[in-house]
């Protein structure tokens, strides 16, 4: 047991694997006994206790209370660490507890509004049936086609006015073709319906990267995904940067460098197939435009002109390698030449 030499008290620590040095002198002195009886007991100790065996003691000792020392240090430091971990763990479900109760609010919020809109759009149309029903009673038979003709009118635009937004890319497509960039506001699947995180980092050329929910990063691939908002001045700035290096760079060819841009993946669908084949030149050099004209920028067309007499096929070439905004054609497989590949800005 550890004992104090300056108060004279014990601390109650057990010290273990060593034999601590007699206080019997010490506590003596201390109740008072003779100080000459003292002084011949100290005599005695000396000549009975060889002198290496007590330093060899002391040092035992000292090492001791060094290692305890080092135990208490090291056991206040993860002390601490937990105490950190602790903190970062009630505020992680301090922040999961208020999404679920914003995203309840927000669902009440939009039930209501939904409700207030359904309210009005009803009394709209109650007002459209009792108008038509008061001109039908007060007019011709030959009036009849005109008035039938005005309440369509009315009920379609009343409808459209009330068509839900949505977003400009389908699922399907968006998961196909979307390339984050950061600050975009996005989807995840995964992370609730309703909630928006922002792309933060991009982490490699497949399309995933890093997004942040809250105070949470989180990491995600671009089929996960679905673009919700985008910095307009960022990406239109970006966009006359990149055209103006690509009319510096453009080659007798008619291709372009593509820098750093990642275009959708070349994958065939109906929806980025245009098929030109049976169609005369001009027929096929105007369908190919407008095919173009409608692409999303950085959209893979597939151009099926077939090889027949070669015609419609050199029309699509010549058609693509002129125009503004493809910036690279290719063949489809080396065992299809029926088919290019142009790559849209």
């Amino acid at each position: 047991m550890e004992f104090c030499l300056e108060t004279l008290k014990p601390t109650y620590r057990v010290l273990w694997g060593s034999t601590g040095n007699s206080n019997a002198l010490s506590i003596a002195k201390s109740i008072g006994f003779d100080q000459k009886v003292l002084d011949r007991a100290q005599e005695w100790v000396e000549k009975l206790l060889p002198d290496k065996q007590k330093e060899r003691q002391g040092l035992l000792y000292g090492s001791l209370l060094d290692e305890r020392n080092l135990l208490e240090s090291q056991a206040n430091e993860v002390a601490s660490v937990l105490s950190e971990v602790e903190d970062l763990y009630n505020e992680i479900r301090l922040e999961a507890d208020g999404l679920d109760s914003r995203v309840a609010a927000l669902k009440a919020k939009e039930s209501q509004k939904v409700q207030q809109e359904l309210k009005s759009v009803k009394s709209q149309m109650d007002l459209l049936i009792k108008n038509f029903e008061v001109q039908l009673k007060n007019s011709k038979l030959e009036q009849y086609n005109s008035i039938m003709r005005k309440a369509e009118s009315a009920t379609a635009s009343l409808a459209a006015a009330h068509q839900p937004t949505e977003f400009a890319v389908s699922d399907g497509e968006n998961k196909s073709l979307y390339v984050p960039q950061i600050g975009d506001k996005v989807y995840v699947e995964g992370l609730g319906g309703g909630s928006m995180a922002t792309v933060v980092e991009i982490l490699s050329e497949d399309g995933s990267c890093m997004v942040q929910y809250g105070k949470i990063k989180v990491r995600a691939k671009n089929n996960k995904m679905k673009l919700a908002q985008r910095d307009t001045k960022e990406t239109s700035a970006s966009s006359s940067a990149q055209g103006k290096g690509r009319a510096q760079k453009r080659s007798p060819a008619g291709t372009a460098q593509t820098g750093s841009v990642s275009f959708a993946p070349a994958v065939q669908t109906s929806r980025n197939t245009v098929d030109l084949r049976g169609m005369r030149v001009g027929e096929a050099s105007n369908k190919l435009e407008m095919a173009i004209d409608g692409c999303r920028p950085y959209q893979v067309l597939f151009v099926v002109h077939g090889m027949g007499t070669g015609a419609v096929k050199e029309c699509a070439l010549d058609v693509l390698r002129s125009h503004p905004r493809v910036v690279r054609m290719e063949d489809e497989s080396p065992l299809n030449y029926g088919c290019t590949v142009a790559y849209i800005e």
